[in-house]
C-alpha cells in the first residue's frame, strides 16, 4: 500500500486542495486490508469523498474503473 499511495500522493498532492489533502489523510489512516480492497477490487469505502479518491487513485494507476 505505501506505493500505492506514495506513487499517487508524490504526484498529486500538489494540484490538491486542503479538503482533498483532509481527505487522503483519513484514507492513510485506514486499515490496510480496507485500503486494498477498495483500490484493488473498488469496494465502497461507505464515504463518497473516500470513494472518489480511490477512483482518482485506481484511474492513476492503470485500474478499470469500479463497477
Amino acid at each position: 500500500m505505501d506505493y500505492l499511495l506514495g506513487r499517487f500522493t508524490e504526484q498529486a498532492i500538489d494540484s490538491m486542495n486542503a479538503d482533498e489533502i483532509a481527505v487522503l489523510e483519513r484514507l492513510i489512516e485506514m486499515p490496510d486490508p480496507q485500503i486494498e480492497l477498495s483500490v484493488y477490487e473498488g469496494y465502497s469505502l461507505g464515504e463518497r469523498d473516500l470513494d472518489t479518491l480511490v477512483a482518482r487513485m485506481r484511474q492513476f494507476h492503470g485500474l478499470p474503473a469500479a463497477g
